[in-house]
């Protein structure tokens, strides 16, 4: 879809009809001023959450071309209809801001499609399996890719080995990352690729898996880094991979992402010309960093004169950013104490505090926005103090500083970010996924994972991210895990950080908005904003919360444009 016009399809899934069809009889021109002020569409008989300043909830709403118009009653908004205004009767339903996903990996989702789905697979047999199979379709030589499996859920409760991998393949290098996208494991072949033998030293923020001195082919952090350069996808992969993430995200109501970055510094060119080409749809907010090296990406961003908020409404350059730490899942993460997992682990630091001033401040001292990956409480507590340094040298209001997720973050943390107005982007949706797998490595520290109603009632405006593909892209899935702070065992990690179906959903649109400096422009339903908009097939704000994530997405309306529509017999 896309071209402005309403597809024969979208017109039976919806009940439309034109102005003149209303019994009232069309309004005179005079009366609003002319056809300047006619609607191209109007949405009426509907929950219009607004995420305005009062989170008032309305009836209807009128949008011309690519901008909302009006915002009210029905009776207040119908007389905007003129002869060829399409008519949405939304029966009650639920109209929302367009969903803004505030870290997410556009590129990794989208690849990740092109390679072996490892998330379901309940075995290493079963994994080993699909990887023979697309080894058998794959050219001798050339890579075969899985990704997704947990060793917790496997019922060999172990990683992947490069002996099993061998298995699968000697001729072919093969790489399986990880569900958390910061471990993978490949096998002897690819290791050979590298230039990797036992001899081979531990790099910078990595590991390389050993054992009895041999080496596994588990690679750690920079490790895993390092090995994906080499394993890269092509730019016509990662072209084909963006286009089938763009359309899953429009489907799930997404109309602007926070993309997080790929692997290497043609990422961002990558993704520059799909968003160009119109492959990726939604509008882009691109964090400036890398997978890889993360550092030396922030340094050329510098050096070529470039900076946060260059671009078009369509894409725009984000914040600088550089990794702390590791996964919250790994368990790699790196905390102030210990894990309860394993009394002799508290994870992996990528860089020491002096390198992220040095890094980061260099950028804020340039107009920069900065963020950092930071997960466990002690990497929090370092990206802290680089923000206050780089302030403390260089005083900026409204500099809108980021932390990336954010993970563990006790009281003294949540203190200090509102103190230096810095805006986290959390991922409930990991407590669903990985909440059990907390409980065990963290202990009570699960509990202020992703601290939702610290944040909320400290006033600080946090903006909730996907980081997909490591978990659910779906946003409804994100406030369901915010909302009821269930895991997928059933268990609650941390109930007394559950927030209100309204707290999360101004997290998903406003306060993403605000996180890119875009909240005169849309996160909400106002005049004059742009017409991105999602309807969902039923109430969310009369929802039980433990039905949020059943909610689905009826239709995605991106710059006036409706861009996806559910397959889906008869009206609305």
């Amino acid at each position: 879809m896309g071209t402005g016009t309403l597809s024969q399809k979208t017109a039976r899934l919806l009940f439309m009809k034109s102005r003149e069809d209303w019994d009232e009889g069309p309004v005179p021109l005079s009366h609003l001023g002319g056809d300047r002020l006619r609607a191209t569409m109007l949405f009426i008989n509907g929950e219009v959450v607004t995420v305005n300043s009062e989170f008032s909830v309305k009836e209807a709403v009128a949008i011309k071309d690519n901008k909302i118009l009006a915002v009210g009653t029905n009776e207040e908004i119908l007389p905007y209809a003129g002869e060829k205004t399409k008519i949405v009767n939304l029966e009650g339903r639920s109209l929302l801001p367009g969903f803004i996903d505030a870290h997410a990996h556009l590129e990794l989702y989208g690849t990740n499609k092109l390679g072996v789905n490892g998330k379901e697979a309940v075995s290493i047999k079963e994994l080993l399996g699909k990887l023979k199979e697309k080894a058998r379709l794959t050219p001798k030589g050339e890579w075969v890719r899985g990704w997704g499996y947990n060793q917790n859920t496997l019922i060999e409760g172990r990683h992947i080995t490069r002996w099993d991998l061998d298995e699968v393949s000697t001729e072919h290098p093969i790489i399986v990352v990880r569900t958390c996208g910061h471990i993978s494991c490949v096998n002897t072949k690819a290791l050979e690729l590298a230039g990797v033998h036992p001899e081979t030293q531990d790099p910078n923020g990595g590991k390389y898996g050993r054992e009895n001195g041999e080496l596994t082919g588990l690679l750690l952090e920079a490790a895993h880094m390092n090995m994906f350069l080499l394993a890269n996808y092509s730019e016509e992969e990662v072209e084909q991979g963006l286009a089938l993430a763009s359309q899953d995200y429009l489907g799930k109501g997404i109309t602007s992402v926070h993309d997080a970055g790929g692997y290497g510094p043609e990422h961002i060119r990558f993704l520059q010309k799909a968003v160009g080409a119109k492959k990726v749809k939604q509008r882009v907010y691109a964090l400036y960093g890398s997978l890889h090296d993360s550092v030396e990406m922030v340094e050329k961003g510098l050096v070529s004169g470039i900076g946060t908020g260059l671009g078009d409404g369509w894409m725009k350059i984000g914040p600088a950013k550089v990794f702390i730490d590791g996964s919250s899942s790994g368990p790699t993460a790196k905390t102030r104490e210990p894990y309860s997992s394993n009394p002799n682990d508290s994870g992996i630091l990528y860089l020491e505090q002096e390198e992220i001033n040095e890094s980061l401040g260099k950028a804020h001292e340039a107009g920069w926005q900065i963020t950092a990956h930071a997960i466990g409480d002690k990497a929090v507590e370092m990206m802290i103090e680089a923000i206050r340094h780089a302030l403390e040298r260089h005083p900026r209001e409204n500099h809108r500083h980021r932390i990336e997720h954010s993970g563990m973050t006790p009281p003294d943390l949540i203190h200090q970010i509102k103190e230096l107005e810095i805006v986290p982007i959390p991922n409930p949706a990991f407590i669903y996924d990985f909440g059990d797998g907390y409980l065990k490595d963290y202990g009570e520290r699960g509990d202020i994972m992703f601290p939702l109603k610290s944040f909320s009632e400290a006033k600080i405006p946090f903006a909730i991210g996907s980081d997909s593909p490591i978990t659910f892209v779906d946003p409804l899935h994100g406030i369901y895990s915010a909302v009821t702070r269930m895991s997928k065992s059933g268990e609650v990690i941390g109930a007394s950080q559950r927030i209100t179906i309204g707290e999360a959903i101004k997290a998903y649109t406003w306060n993403g908005a605000y996180a890119s400096s875009e909240e005169t422009i849309k996160g909400s339903i106002e005049a004059g904003k742009h017409a991105d908009l999602v309807v969902l097939n039923e109430s969310i704000l009369h929802c039980e919360p433990e039905r949020l994530r059943e909610l689905k997405v009826e239709l995605t309306i991106l710059d006036g444009k409706v861009e996806y529509a559910a397959e889906k017999e008869g009206v609305l």
